[in-house]
């Protein structure tokens, strides 16, 4: 007999007692609940033929409660402090894995046979994480704190990503293009919204729930800190944008009180109930006769947003110097899609621009990768840790712990934003004209083919040749602009960061070429994606494979470079110890001394054994020892009592080596 619930509160009541059901079993078994209640939703769905029924409509409205708390909790977790700080790392990150998903999207979108604009829809949608399933897989699977600090930033920064994308597709289906006006507005106007909500919060917020705590009564405390959470959630989504964006930035604001503790233990329970009926919802959407009849294009999509996302973030976490178990474990933790997608394939389907197959597959794929994520963060540490041991060759390693030291110089350093306003300049210039000469030369409304073919009495083909000889030849000035761009700009970086000390080997001059390749890689990246639409497949995928490949030989060659003068540094380290002389201020500069005190945990051992670099990501430079000298470790010295271990690394690394020597 088939059960259907009538009403909302037959529908709260089948969800809940079905979800009791299925996350006991997956604790039981040791699988994420995340999963379970995915399993739930199948089982109250209407897709899999269990005489168990509830109205999805019902469900999904009630699921927003479960969205807006999710997010006002993590909000609660990161002040307006900490995500000013993380800022420009976040969006470095975000514009350069966006670029690179909808590039793909698009690439997988054209194979499929799709239109145009169904391959730029495409590549839209599978460009957005989801912040709701991963804050929740977090929840049970913790990760470091600079994983989770990286992560969230990079899905805050995707979010404000999704608003501009949804203006711009928009812009498109309506036929209407896009326009500097239109691009401008919509700009202007989040900048706007953000600065009034963030402005008037921090006046009014922090102070009234202070207030409100020191009533001592935490019904209060609960009933306030929610219905703030709901007002801004409000207020966004009446200003067009998510209750997602509204509920966190109400959540950041409360952190500003200083009570933030006390309020996500009281919030946490109704957070979690909600957030059990928003996973139940998505699992609602599965429908495996769908998933039968699509499968050859949604494994395709599947393994786009999984290996896609995987690169893209691994490779932009890495170039923002995030080092590589960090940049790994924050890769594996993004191979999702969610709530925007939904809404952009919505789009699509309302203005005509997709069919309605591509909604289909945005639920299909968010729905599989919802069910992945999980197993994705909790296999993210041994698999950071193999790539750290295993696939890192030791000049890598090098340059890699040097190259995430010097950004980190240059962040903590005075800024300099005079003279780096002539090299992005040039970069941004070039990366405009390259890209109207590309498209110009691809839709020839000139018909300089045709004027080709009579002004030298050639055929189509080779007229189309001399076009794109032409067109390159133009595009050479561009080019060599952002060329001498990227060079000035990571002078600009190395110079900020670097000291002007002297007697040691200066180590920013070995990586000026990784800054520089790293440079054009960002830029190159969302300009290769915007322009992918007009110009042939392969000529996309050339550029795209040149550019990694580009960046792989400048690594490696640094990486030589690096370890020379990292020898040079050990051999004047060397000196200076026997010669009864203090390190060189340079070297103090790049190098710390860890001494081995008496109990030190690493006493006995080999660097070896400890794998410092593998567990830390710092690097042992040189082992000062009394009667010895300076040794330049090989990983297998017995470490001795009183030891000196000169470390190379950033200050997150130097303290987790210290850590892992002395404790």
């Amino acid at each position: 007999m088939l059960f259907v619930s009538h009403n909302i509160l037959e529908d709260l009541g089948l969800v809940l007692c079905v979800a009791a059901v299925t996350t006991v079993v997956f604790q039981k078994i040791r699988q994420p609940v995340v999963v379970g209640y995915l399993v739930a939703g199948m089982i109250v769905g209407p897709h899999v033929a269990i005489p168990l029924l509830a109205d999805h409509g019902r469900i999904e409205t009630l699921s927003e409660l479960g969205v807006i708390l999710l997010m006002f909790a993590l909000g609660l977790e990161f002040s307006l402090r900490k995500l000013l700080k993380l800022g420009p790392t976040a969006g470095f990150v975000t514009a350069l894995q966006v670029a690179l998903m909808i590039w793909l999207g698009f690439m997988v979108g054209r194979a499929l046979g799709w239109s145009e604009l169904e391959s730029i829809f495409g590549g839209a949608l599978l460009s957005i994480s989801s912040t709701t399933i991963v804050a929740k897989a977090y929840g049970e699977q913790p990760v470091r704190e600079p994983v989770r600090v990286l992560v969230f930033g990079v899905l805050l920064t995707e979010d404000l990503a999704a608003v501009m994308l949804l203006a711009v597709l928009t812009a498109l289906a309506s036929g209407a293009g896009l326009s500097t006006t239109m691009m401008t507005r919509t700009v202007g106007q989040l900048v706007l919204f953000l600065a009034l909500m963030v402005g008037g919060g921090l006046l009014i917020v922090p102070g009234a729930v202070r207030w409100i705590v020191r009533l001592g009564r935490p019904e209060t405390t609960l009933v306030a800190s929610i219905g703030v959470c709901f007002a801004f959630a409000i207020i966004a989504e009446r200003a067009g944008y998510s209750v997602a964006l509204g509920a966190f930035l109400a959540g950041s604001l409360v952190a500003e009180s200083g009570a933030q503790q006390s309020i996500e233990h009281l919030i946490t329970p109704v957070r979690d109930m909600f957030a059990a009926v928003f996973f139940v919802s998505v699992g609602m959407m599965i429908d495996p006769a769908q998933i039968l009849a699509h499968w050859g294009a949604l494994a395709l999509l599947i393994g786009a947003v999984i290996g896609g996302k995987f690169v893209s973030v691994a490779i932009a976490s890495l170039l923002a110097g995030s080092g590589p178990r960090t940049a790994v474990q924050a890769a594996m933790s993004l191979t999702q899609i969610g709530e925007f997608s939904f809404i952009i394939a919505g789009l699509g389907i309302r203005t005509n621009a997709t069919r309605e197959f591509l909604y289909t597959l945005a639920v299909a794929v968010s729905a599989i990768t919802t069910f992945t994520t999980p197993f994705m963060i909790r296999a993210s540490e041994p698999v950071a840790d193999f790539v750290g041991r295993r696939l890192i060759s030791n000049r890598l390693r090098s340059m890699q712990v040097m190259y995430d030291a010097l950004i980190q110089r240059a962040r903590g350093a005075r800024r300099d934003r005079a003279r780096a306003v002539l090299p992005v300049a040039l970069l941004l210039s070039g990366a405009i004209a390259i890209a109207v000469i590309l498209i110009l030369n691809e839709t020839d409304p000139f018909d300089l083919t045709d004027m080709a073919q009579r002004a030298f009495g050639v055929g189509q083909f080779r007229a189309g040749l001399l076009v794109d000889l032409g067109a390159l030849m133009v595009c050479v000035p561009f080019a060599a602009a952002m060329a001498m761009g990227a060079h000035k700009l990571a002078h600009v970086i190395a110079g900020r960061a670097s000291r002007n000390n002297e007697g040691a080997p200066d180590m920013t001059e070995a990586l000026i070429g990784v800054l520089r390749a790293a440079i054009l890689f960002a830029v190159v990246t969302p300009l290769l994606a915007f322009v992918q639409p007009f110009v042939a497949p392969f000529e996309g995928i050339g550029a795209m494979v040149i550019g990694i490949a580009i960046m792989i030989v400048v690594s490696v060659r640094a990486g030589h470079r690096v370890q020379w003068q990292l020898g040079k540094l050990t051999t004047m380290v060397g000196g200076a110890i026997s010669s009864g002389r203090a390190t060189n201020k340079r070297g103090k500069d790049i190098l710390t001394p860890i001494q081995l005190s008496a109990g030190a945990r690493a006493i006995g051992k080999t660097l070896a054994e400890l794998d410092l670099g593998g567990a830390t990501g710092a690097i042992a430079v040189a082992i000062a020892r009394d009667g010895d000298g300076a040794i330049f470790p090989t990983g297998h010295e017995l470490l001795r009592e009183n030891d000196v271990i000169e470390v190379a690394g950033s200050a997150e690394r130097v303290a987790a080596a210290r850590i892992l020597l002395l404790q």
